[in-house]
C-alpha cells in the first residue's frame, strides 16, 4: 500500500503540521505501508489558469510546465493520500489550494450523477478508490473552527474521507520535543497518532478510542489562550 503525504505548510519540515504528520506516518510505516511526503513549499506549482485545455486540447495534461506533472503521476499510484495543513482562514494553505486545483487533470469533463450527487469522473479506472486523510491544526482551541476545512475535504473525497486528525491548539506543537513538560504531557497525544497510522492502513479507519484521545485537550483552553496572548505581547 502506497501511502502519498501531502504537506502544504509554508514552514514545510519545520512547522506545526509536520509534529503531526510525522507520528501518523510512522504508524502507517508500522503497518507495512510504503510512505512519500512531499513538502509544497519546495515545490513549483502555478496557478490554475482555468482554459481547461486539461480537458479539451490535451486530455490528462496540463498548459503549465512546472512539478505538477511529476505529483500528478505519484496521486495517480497513491492508495492512501494524506493532506496536511495548517488552518489558514478556515481553510487550506495557499499552497495547498494550487496544489488541489492543478490536480484537475485527473478527472474528466463529462459531469456525471452518483446517487443523489453530480461531480466529474476520476480518469484513471482503478476499481478501489484512494482514501483520503486529512490532518491541520491551528491557533485556536476547539474543533469548530475546522468545520469549512473539513466540508471541502468531505466533498472533495467523494464518501472516501477516511480520516480526520484536527488539532486545535496548534501554537504550542513546535515546543513539544523541546519541553520536558510538555513532551510528557503530549505523549498520549502522539501515541494515538502512531496509532491512527496503523489503524488507518489496516483498517481504512481510526477506531473511536483512538480518535477520542486525538481529540482530547492535552491543555485547558483558558489556560493555553492566556499562555498564547502573553507570547503575543513578548
Amino acid at each position: 500500500m502506497k501511502v502519498l503525504a501531502i504537506n502544504g505548510s509554508p514552514k514545510g519540515e519545520f512547522g506545526n503540521t509536520e509534529v503531526i504528520l510525522k507520528p501518523f506516518l510512522e504508524g502507517c510505516t508500522e503497518a507495512g505501508a510504503e510512505i512519500e511526503t512531499v513538502y509544497l513549499k519546495n515545490k513549483e506549482i502555478k496557478h490554475c489558469s482555468g482554459c481547461f485545455t486539461c480537458w479539451t486540447k490535451t486530455p490528462g495534461k496540463c498548459i503549465h510546465n512546472d512539478d505538477m506533472g511529476e505529483l500528478l503521476n505519484k496521486i495517480s499510484q497513491a492508495d492512501i493520500m494524506v493532506y496536511a495543513t495548517p488552518l489558514y482562514y478556515y481553510t487550506v494553505t495557499g499552497l495547498m489550494k494550487d496544489f488541489m486545483d492543478r490536480m484537475l487533470p485527473l478527472n474528466n469533463k463529462e459531469i456525471i450523477k452518483v446517487g443523489d450527487s453530480y461531480s466529474h469522473p476520476n480518469r484513471s479506472k482503478r476499481k478501489v478508490p484512494v482514501k483520503t486523510v486529512l490532518i491541520s491544526n491551528c491557533g485556536f482551541p476547539g474543533k469548530y473552527n475546522f468545520s469549512g476545512l473539513v466540508e471541502t475535504f468531505k466533498v472533495m473525497a467523494k464518501g472516501n474521507l477516511a480520516a480526520t486528525i484536527l488539532c486545535g491548539q496548534g501554537g504550542i506543537l513546535s515546543s513539544v520535543n523541546k519541553d520536558d513538560m510538555l513532551k510528557k504531557m503530549y505523549t498520549p497525544f502522539l501515541s494515538a497518532l502512531r496509532s491512527a497510522g496503523k489503524e488507518v492502513v489496516s483498517l481504512g479507519y481510526i477506531e473511536a478510542e483512538t480518535q477520542a484521545e486525538i481529540d482530547k485537550d492535552v491543555i485547558d483552553p483558558e489556560i493555553y489562550v492566556k499562555n498564547a496572548n502573553v507570547s503575543w505581547k513578548e
